[in-house]
This record gives structure tokens, sequence and C-alpha cells, in this order.
């Protein structure tokens, strides 16, 4: 039996495509409540565990689960296989992310576990800073086809947009912002970031903070270009590049082992963690439309093909079938 577990209420997100391409029996189970605590975490892992028998799989859309099921059947004597979904795993010098690298390092190096990386780079990355030699699979996160704005919204010219929660570097972007005055900086974040950066925030800054994702989109498609630096090489923001690709917007961004993997060879503009690259290549953007443009073609294009929602379930079967 595979079963497929998830981190939140069907309610709340149905993944059902997930198993589109699945020619085994399977079960999905969706938890009563969003998974975003340990205790929650491992309340739904080992209810999941107790269900298996030997021979059976779980797939783990959240990675870290999937790494909790791992630890669960080990303890539990259970002989069972987990597959843990996109590994999200970041590189910081704390007690908490030195245990995490222990848990994961652990479970990537046994047989009965496998996991997926978002892009090759990210995945040779793990493997250095956990120093393991981990042959991941390529799983790029999927492109829904449901990222488009479904009304008319004029672009304001000179206007670009950062949003979202994990992973952004906003120091850096207000210090960008300070240099170029004549654009508009429209952000969207959570009220306590934008408590803690008011004081570096200047009057061509525009923040809302908590709305909702109507709103979030609209603000997004209001702006001439993307623009999200980044504080980690782990997974960040790519959904809201899926979404500004939908809706047509150049992406700006740090150059990681992540955005590698998807806005390289002119899908999009990768940049250095310095003000002056920033600073060049939003001006240059603004000013140069058509080139604009083009990079933003690219980059949906390159969705539509490989990460489209039938090759995710693909490369999915393909793991389960082995």
């Amino acid at each position: 039996m595979i079963y497929v577990l998830y981190d939140k209420p069907k309610k709340l997100e149905d993944m059902s495509f997930l198993t589109a391409a699945f020619e085994k029996e399977y079960k999905e189970i969706y938890p009563e409540w969003r998974c975003t605590s340990i205790k929650q975490m491992l309340s739904v892992c080992s209810t999941t565990v107790k269900r298996t028998k030997s021979g059976d799989t779980i797939v783990c859309w959240y990675d870290f689960m999937g790494v909790l099921c791992w630890w669960l059947s080990k303890l539990t004597n259970k002989k069972i296989k987990v597959i843990a979904i996109n590994i999200l795993l970041k590189d910081k010098n704390t007690t908490k992310n030195k245990v995490a690298k222990y848990l994961y390092k652990k479970a990537l190096c046994s047989n009965s576990f496998a996991a997926t990386v978002t892009t090759v780079e990210y995945g040779r990355y793990i493997n250095e800073i956990l120093n393991t030699k981990v042959n991941f699979t390529l799983l790029h996160d999927v492109y829904h086809q449901n990222y488009t704005l479904n009304k008319r919204v004029e672009t304001k010219v000179n206007t670009v947009f950062c949003g979202g929660r994990n992973g952004r570097d906003w120091k850096l972007l207000f210090e960008v912002a300070k240099k170029l005055p004549k654009v508009t900086f429209n952000c969207v974040m959570p009220s306590a970031l934008k408590e803690q950066f008011l004081g570096a925030m200047g009057d061509n800054v525009c923040v809302k903070t908590d709305i909702p994702e109507s709103e979030f989109m609209e603000f997004l498609c209001e702006s001439q270009l993307i623009a999200m630096p980044l504080d980690t090489e782990a997974p960040a923001g790519l959904t809201v590049y899926f979404q500004a690709a939908s809706n047509n917007k150049m992406i700006i961004t740090s150059d990681t082992v992540t955005t590698e993997g998807y806005l390289s060879d002119g899908c999009g503009a990768l940049c250095k963690n310095t003000v002056e690259d920033w600073v060049d290549k939003i001006q240059y953007y603004l000013l140069h439309t058509n080139d604009a443009d083009i990079c933003a073609a690219k980059f949906k294009d390159f969705l539509e093909n490989e990460c489209s929602e039938e090759k995710y379930t693909e490369t999915l079967w393909g793991m389960l079938a082995e």
C-alpha cells in the first residue's frame, strides 16, 4: 500500500493531482489541521506509521514529516519505505539547525528513505552541507494553471514588487530602494516585519501587510517587475515566481543554488548580493521593457514544459515503481 501524507486539510489545498499517475493502490491522508508545529507533525506521522505494514510506502508532501516518519518507523521496527518530496534544509549555526541536519542526514543515508530536490544545484548543496553522497531525484516544484489573475489590472510604470514571508532579504531591498528614489517598491510582508524595518523604508516604499491572496495578486500585477532578494540558498519565493510568470512579469532575484535551476539561461536576472548589482539590473529592465518581456515569456515556457502537473506526477510514480 502507498500512503500519501499531506501537511494540511484537503479543504485548504486539494492535492489530488499528485496521485494522477499512480498505478497501484494508495490512500491519501489529509490531517484535520494545518501541521505547523513539531507536536502536530509527530501526531499525524505517528498515526500514519502505525497504519503501515511491512513493504508499504509513505510519500510525504512536506519533507520534514518524511524525516519524522522514517525515524518513527525505525523506532517501531516497521519495514517500510519513505519518500520525502523536495528537501528544504537551511544551513544555520543554531542548535535547532544542527539537530535538523542530524535527523535529515541519518534518514538520507538509509536505503529505506528517498528524497527529491527542486533543482540539481540544491541537491549538490545539501550533499555538501551534510557531507553525504545522496542520489536525489530532480522534481521541480509544480506549476499549476490557476496562478493567472482573472481580471485586468493596469501596470504602473517604474514599479517593482517583492512579497511573501520566509527567505526575503528585506534589508538589502530597502537599501536598493534608497538608491532608486524614482522607482516605487511595492512590498507585501507580515506586520511584524513591517515594524522591524520601518526605519529603513524610504518614501518610495509602499507596504501592505497580511492581505488576502486576491489583493496580493493585484498588487503584484500592478508592478512592472518582480525584485526579490533572498537570504537563503534553500527554496524560497517559488510560488511568487510562478504567480509572476503566469501574469507575464519578469523576475530579478538572488543568485542561489535554487534560483539557478529556474531562472538562469535568460529566464530571469540573477543578482549578486550587492546593492550596485541590484540597482543596475532593476534600472536596465525597467527601461528595456522588450528584454524584460522576453525573459518573462521564456520562464513561463520553461514552467509549462518542465514543471507541469503531468511531469511532476510521472516523476513521482517513477520513484514508486522502482
